[in-house]
């Protein structure tokens, strides 16, 4: 084999690699936002998540985010902490519980009343010099 050949068949496998990868890291985490994650986890377990697998979750993800600050352990000891403060009982909490906790909030699970036209108030129109 030439270089050539060596360097094409290195980026193939490293291409296969990363596509094997993310089918594999999606499926541990059952989807690929913390929200569908919570959604199809809470029935499992009658509405409420327990924090041993919230915490496993966050992990999995932390691992999986080459952005993340500080180290793994204090991530989750932060939010073992917090989860602590609110759940003192172990009950669990449900998804919308664990969204007001992290302050990110989804839409489905935020409270907030839709409105029936779907429209948000703001520089949206075509007619609106901002929004061209």
């Amino acid at each position: 084999m030439t270089i050539r050949h060596l360097i094409q068949t290195a980026a193939l496998a490293a291409a296969l690699g990363a596509s094997v990868t993310l089918p594999a890291m999606a499926e541990s985490t059952n989807s690929v936002t913390f929200e569908g994650w919570a959604n199809q986890t809470a029935p499992r377990y009658q509405g409420r998540i327990p924090r041993d697998i919230y915490l496993d979750e966050m992990g999995r993800r932390w691992d999986a985010d080459r952005n993340h600050l500080g180290t793994r352990e204090l991530y989750l000891n932060d939010l073992r902490s917090r989860w602590d403060t609110i759940d003192p009982n172990s009950q669990g909490m449900t998804p919308a519980e664990i969204s007001r906790m992290t302050g990110k909030v989804d839409s489905n699970t935020s409270g907030t009343p839709m409105s029936g036209s779907g429209a948000q108030p703001g520089n949206m129109g075509p007619g609106n010099s901002k929004a061209q």
